[in-house]
């Protein structure tokens, strides 16, 4: 089968008042999308030379086209896929909302929950919130400031089905006095009381550590220290904990009981659930076979609705792996994720996965896909540093440093696209 170059959502979400740009490399599968003559056709916006931006203005709400057509340079077309810009004004809803946001190590900090949650009820920052108020109640037993939400760094569907902690998969938490590591050591590898762990998250006094290579006991051994494999740093130990299970589990069904996660929460129940998985567990470059997430995909969304029948369930896409080094930073030349465009015809397919999933029958009346990678940026908001461009020279160029896990600029560029969703949903809620 041919595979597709040019990945087109069916639609995207735009707000009055709030730039909205479509990078060419998070919907053009190539690694050098410019090598093509990329023409953008729509009545609205205007397309520059690494994206298209649109900041739709008040009396253009509506539904508005957009082609994008590929050329070679002899003007023989390649391929052409259309989508529809939807813009709508925001508009409080009229009664208060309560919005999970499930996710791994992307949601783990709480920045894009946070963010889509600060624009739309404060009155602040940058860009100004709408100062909508006390209309949204993010739930979670993970917290940055007022906001709750479920994100586990490692996690994938499956993980939020089962209960694996403790288990061979699970991970183990440690708390130091300090440390010195940033978003550049994310998936860097460490040695404890000879197991192998893989750095997953980070925080000012504690980090999460993914089992490695060969580490599948039950409860290894955690020895005084941490060793990094490659920088022979050292971190002191102290104190350890393995990861807490999932959430949502309930013994006596053996799966997801969201309605119990409320009530031993004191949560007044679920009426959005937005969901950013995963790039965990994607072992094949070039996938199309998504069939080992399936049946827990299908298992969390008929749960909610059989819980919370007016529920409503987006589906939020990967965006693309970094494309200058950062798959090299963390993987080698070996391993499940070293192909670099193999993991980004990956991302591109199991993205058109998720949406063709909440396109089927049975959930096309809850469920709706969210592309964010057309609305990622990234060429500039994975993490970088200026490196030497041979080891003899003394000019810098740019490398990744990180396979998948963005700045903070990328998180809060999640956040915008979360945003974007949320207004068009709470529009219909104020209908």
């Amino acid at each position: 089968m041919k595979e597709k170059l040019l990945y087109l959502a069916k639609n995207y979400d735009l707000v009055v008042g709030d730039k909205f740009e479509l990078f060419y490399r998070g919907v053009i599968r190539s690694m050098n999308p410019y090598k093509y003559y990329i023409k953008v056709s729509s009545p609205k916006g205007k397309p520059y030379p690494r994206y298209y931006t649109y900041t739709p203005l008040e009396g253009e709400v509506g539904d508005y086209p957009l082609t994008i057509t590929l050329y070679d340079d002899y003007l023989n077309e390649i391929e052409t896929a259309t989508t529809t810009l939807h813009v709508v004004m925001p508009k409080k809803p009229n009664r208060k909302i309560n919005i999970l946001c499930v996710g791994d190590s992307l949601t783990f900090n709480g920045v894009w929950p946070y963010e889509g949650y600060r624009r739309f009820t404060k009155n602040d920052g940058e860009p100004c919130g709408l100062g909508f108020g006390d209309v949204l109640n993010l739930i979670g037993t993970c917290k940055k400031e007022e906001v709750g939400y479920e994100g586990y760094g490692g996690w994938q569907w499956r993980h939020f089905v089962n209960n694996e902690a403790v288990s061979t998969t699970s991970s183990v938490w440690v708390e130091v006095d300090s440390h010195t590591l940033n978003e550049n050591d994310q998936h860097s590898i460490w040695q404890s009381d000879k197991l192998k762990w893989v750095l997953e998250s980070i925080e000012d006094n504690r980090l999460k550590f993914k089992r490695g290579e060969g580490n599948y006991s039950c409860l290894p051994i955690i020895g005084e220290e941490f060793i990094d494999l490659e920088k022979n740093r050292t971190i002191k130990v102290k104190k350890h904990y393995f990861e807490k299970g999932n959430p949502f589990y309930d013994e006596d069904i053996k799966g997801p009981n969201f309605k119990k996660y409320c009530l031993d929460n004191n949560f007044e129940g679920i009426d959005y659930v937005y969901i950013l998985l995963t790039w965990n567990g994607q072992y094949t470059p070039y996938n199309r076979d998504f069939s080992h997430f399936e049946p827990f995909i299908v298992e969390i969304l008929k749960r909610l609705r059989q819980d919370y029948p007016g529920v409503k369930v987006r589906l939020i896409g990967i965006q693309s792996p970094s494309i200058d080094g950062g798959i090299a930073a963390n993987y080698g030349a070996s391993g499940f994720y070293s192909d670099v465009f193999g993991e980004v015809t990956t991302a591109y397919n199991y993205d058109e996965y998720l949406e063709e999933l909440c396109n089927k029958e049975e959930f096309k009346d809850y469920c709706r896909y969210i592309d964010m990678k057309a609305q990622f940026d990234v060429e500039y908001n994975m993490p970088s540093e200026m490196t030497k461009v041979n080891a003899r020279s003394t000019v810098l160029e740019k490398l990744g440093t990180n396979g998948v896990h963005p700045t903070m600029s990328g998180y809060l560029q999640i956040g915008d696209v979360f945003y974007r969703a949320l207004v068009r949903d709470m529009n219909d809620e104020s209908e």
